[in-house]
Parts: C-alpha cells; sequence; structure tokens
C-alpha cells in the first residue's frame, strides 16, 4: 500500500517549481506567491528541495490540473488597481513618502479612477520581482 502523499501526487499530479521560476513565469513577485499560499489564496504549498549543488531551494507545488487558473489568477491580479496606502501595504513600506517618490520618478506606474491617484499592481510586481532579482535597491 503507498503513502498518502503519493495518493495525493498520484491523483492531483503535483508539478513542482522552483519558486524564483514560477515568479518570472507568472510575473507576480516572490513574496506574493508566498503570502498567496500562506492566506490559501491559491492552491499550492511551498517546499524546501536539495539542488544538485547541495544548496538549498524553495519550490512551491501546484496540482497540475489548478495551473491554469493560476495562471489567470495572476493576470488578473496584476491588472488591478490599488491605493498608495494598499501599495505601501504590499511593497511593505510604511513611509508614505518613499512610495510617492517612486510615483513622482515613475517607479511605479498610478492612473486616476474617480479623481482618485490608483496605483496599477502590475508596477508593484515588477518592482518587487526587480528587488528579489537584486536589480534594484528596495
Amino acid at each position: 500500500m503507498g503513502s498518502f502523499q503519493s495518493f495525493v501526487n498520484e491523483k492531483y499530479e503535483m508539478k513542482e517549481f522552483p519558486l524564483d521560476e514560477l515568479s518570472e513565469r507568472l510575473r507576480i513577485s516572490q513574496q506574493t506567491l508566498v503570502r498567496w499560499v500562506d492566506r490559501h489564496l491559491i492552491d499550492a504549498t511551498l517546499d524546501w528541495t536539495l539542488t544538485d549543488d547541495n544548496e538549498e531551494l524553495r519550490v512551491i507545488k501546484v496540482a497540475k490540473s489548478k495551473l491554469d487558473e493560476l495562471e489567470d489568477f495572476a493576470k488578473e491580479y496584476r491588472e488591478g488597481l490599488v491605493s498608495r496606502k494598499e501599495a505601501r501595504r504590499i511593497l511593505k513600506m510604511i513611509d508614505r513618502k518613499k512610495v510617492k517618490k517612486m510615483v513622482r520618478a515613475g517607479d511605479i506606474e498610478t492612473t486616476m479612477v474617480d479623481e482618485e491617484k490608483r496605483v496599477l499592481i502590475s508596477s508593484l510586481e515588477d518592482h518587487l520581482i526587480s528587488v528579489e532579482q537584486g536589480d534594484e535597491e528596495e
């Protein structure tokens, strides 16, 4: 008789991705993917594995049947708009001046909605991804 985990893996045909690769594929930051898993917004689990060089690697396991749903969810999320206050929360920045500075510099994009400036989530995610890749300082 097989283990419960092998039953689950067979039933749901789990696909394992390095977290950074799935982040790149979906154009969603690793931070956001982890938050989604922690809050059970997506049907996935986080784990660690070892590379061939014996280094730890963070992986995310997603049922193959849920991969299309995850891609659609990520695409829809990137198209959303948030307030600058919510943008600070997503970026984990308390200082509102820093977000204002990023808006003025064009580092994150905004649009006007009913006379209120809203931040494009896609620009926040692009910024987080560049920080995670070490392209720029947070």
